[in-house]
């Protein structure tokens, strides 16, 4: 498989955007509630919904776009009987042209008809271009062409494959899980808008900023779709005093803003903020709200841990802040429960921590006439025997071993880097030196191409960055192995058997992290359980094969084979039970027990407050919570896609 299949796979993040609140601008009558919170607002925040501008329209008019405030903090669960769905394009209930007229005039003229990033490459839309169609197509792994389109998304499969980038003039290309319509947002007021026509007139709705997402969340057919990619601002707050205690440096980042733009406009404020190794993928929205994991985990935790505040538009329309004593189920939820799921967050606020020296170092060996497959894992054992120290020296790496050939082809090591903070080159060299010396011992070559930067952005930027996105050949998914299998030696050999056997045996590339977040920062939110106890994460994936021809019957096997052959092994050594799991944010879309194993015991709570905060079911999206009262009618396609009507169950 070549590498950029699987990397890819590493840099989704979940796109979906949330939230508002708070310090409403005096001269405004502004629907909201209380917020406490002392940080301003960015300027498209103050553009709220008013009561005024509703009452200004006609009863019919405002019935499109008025707030919902029977639903959301109330006692009553609204629910629908099975067989409800979500209107679709065709049916009676669809908005006419004329209300739909009417919204793009409420929103300013920012509504967009969908149009997909691929018809260039067919006649039907009239848009045939065949240069144009094969400058999409060599695109195709550039994540930044999808972000820039309201609508595209980074995993076709998901989409349904109903319009791939190859030039086919007769062909058919059709929305499929593209959303209908997006809005270009440049206010709350806009996104209050989306989401109350969205609600009032019972379509589904999604949020996209990036599209970096490994299982199309921010798809879904016949939708329409909140697009905050355009919001980029970004402010350093020298000295904020949080209501959960903490005062120091910290960032206030819109809800378009990317990783890279956040630490980069952290450099430029000799300051750290913690952010995952893909730059593409959007920070405010998915990212955080699945956790987050990231190469300063062991210094600071997740990401998630480090936010201090969300501006939030909620299921009803309202606009609030969700901070320690703001909304603090909300803002527990927010951090960690998942995308798409409690609101849509306009900006966080996030600390920032202090520069420090960094140590990155490029580790490579691999089979030759000298080394063999065998040797080479042993080589590799003591390795995975030192994730222990490693973990408690904070440090964190990202790491492949590449299967090529078959179950008699080459094995290779890449460690991509091993990443250690507040570490000398002294102090690295001496942590690894049990590993080095294995690697001599056995005759293995290795190359360590060490470093010292300065600063955190150098560390990142020398070494991650160059993204590329996922394809229609391989479904993908990952595990997150516990402390306790290390600290078990009987334990230990049967894990390190599974991964073993995952590469030497059949033949498979695994990917992956040895890294510990625990709780260092002590705060209580709805980060999964399994990341307060993990010491090792692993990716996997598996073939699709004919690749954007494939039948949906190859599409199931390939699924089979992941959940059965490659996750499955992994999952029998590190269950839920003991504190196993799945990143939400990365995982297989048709993961086994979702519940548990991306969200750990954290689960039971999350629903709860889903249903407090959004009743009537605003917010849907695969894997999400709740999101099992709800199917996507997609038909037979192989695995979970975005391309059908959205009913309950």
């Amino acid at each position: 498989m070549a590498p950029s299949a699987f990397t890819s796979a590493l840099c989704a993040g979940l796109q979906f955007a949330a939230a508002v609140s708070a310090l409403q601008p005096s001269n405004h009558a502004v629907a909201t509630r209380d917020s406490t919170v002392p940080a301003p607002l960015f300027a498209y925040e103050k553009k709220q919904l008013t009561i005024e501008r509703i009452a200004a329209l006609s009863p019919e008019d405002a019935a499109l776009i008025d707030f919902d405030d029977d639903a959301v903090d109330s006692d009553v669960i609204i629910d629908k009987p099975k067989g409800f769905c979500k209107v679709f394009p065709g049916d009676d209930d669809w908005p006419s042209d004329d209300k739909w007229d009417k919204f793009d005039e409420l929103v300013d003229g920012a509504l967009i008809p969908t149009i997909p990033l691929a018809a260039p490459c067919y006649k039907n839309w009239g848009l045939y271009n065949p240069q144009q169609c094969a400058k999409i197509a060599n695109q195709s792994v550039d994540p930044y062409l999808h972000e820039a389109d309201p609508t595209s998304n980074m995993w076709p499969v998901f989409q349904g494959r109903t319009c791939v980038a190859i030039d086919r003039p007769d062909g058919t290309c059709s929305l499929g899980g593209f959303p209908a319509y997006a809005v270009n947002v440049s206010s709350v007021e806009q996104i209050q808008l989306t989401l109350n026509f969205a609600r009032n007139n019972n379509l589904r709705l999604v949020i996209k900023n990036t599209g970096h997402c490994y299982l199309g969340k921010s798809l879904g057919a016949g939708s329409l779709s909140i697009w905050t990619h355009n919001l980029k601002n970004l402010e350093f707050i020298e000295n904020y005093k949080s209501d959960s205690g903490y005062e120091g440096p910290a960032v206030k980042a819109a809800a378009g803003v990317t990783v890279r733009e956040v630490y980069q406009f952290a450099e430029k404020n000799n300051a750290i903020v913690l952010g995952g190794i893909c730059e593409s993928v959007g920070f405010t929205g998915g990212y955080l709200a699945g956790g987050g994991h990231t190469p300063m985990s062991g210094y600071y935790g997740m990401a998630a841990d480090n936010v201090e505040a969300l501006e939030v538009v909620t299921a009803d329309g309202h606009f609030v802040t969700a901070s320690n004593t703001s909304h603090p189920d909300l803002y527990w939820a927010l951090r960690g429960g998942g995308g798409s799921t409690f609101g849509v967050v306009t900006s966080v606020i996030v600390r920032a921590h202090p520069q420090v020296p960094i140590v990155t170092s490029t580790i490579k060996y691999a089979t030759s006439a000298n080394v063999s497959r065998e040797l080479l894992w042993e080589g590799t054992r003591k390795y995975f025997e030192l994730f222990i120290p490693f973990t408690d020296a904070h440090t964190y790496s990202y790491f492949w071993i590449w299967a090529r050939g078959g179950v008699n082809g080459t094995l290779s090591f890449e460690m991509q880097p091993f990443f250690a903070p507040n570490h000398t080159i002294e102090s690295f060299n001496e942590l690894v030196k049990p590993w080095f010396d294995h690697l001599r011992a056995l005759n293995i070559p290795f190359t360590a191409e060490t470093k010292l930067h300065n600063t955190f952005y150098s560390a990142y930027h020398e070494n991650w960055g160059n993204d590329t996105v996922g394809s229609s050949a391989t479904v993908p998914g990952n595990r997150l192995f516990p402390r306790g299998n290390w600290e078990d030696p009987e334990k230990f050999n049967r894990t390190f058997d599974a991964i073993r056997r995952h590469s030497l045996v059949n033949a498979r590339t695994v990917g992956g992290y040895h890294q510990a977040p625990r709780n260092r920062l002590n705060v209580d939110n709805a980060v999964s359980s399994a990341f307060r106890h993990v010491i090792s994460f692993l990716i996997g994936a598996s073939l699709i094969e004919g690749d954007v021809n494939a039948t949906p019957e190859q599409v199931k096997k390939a699924t089979d084979v992941l959940i059965n052959d490659v996750i499955g092994p992994w999952k029998k050594v590190a269950p839920d039970s003991e504190f196993g799991g799945s990143y939400l944010n990365e995982a297989n879309v048709v993961e086994p027990d979702w519940q548990s194993s991306f969200y750990g015991v954290q689960y039971p709570r999350l629903l709860e407050l889903k249903k407090k905060w959004d009743p009537r079911s605003v917010f849907y999206a695969t894997t999400a919570v709740g999101s099992e009262e709800w199917e996507v009618l997609d038909g037979e396609q192989g695995t979970q896609t975005q391309n059908g009507r959205l009913c309950r169950v």
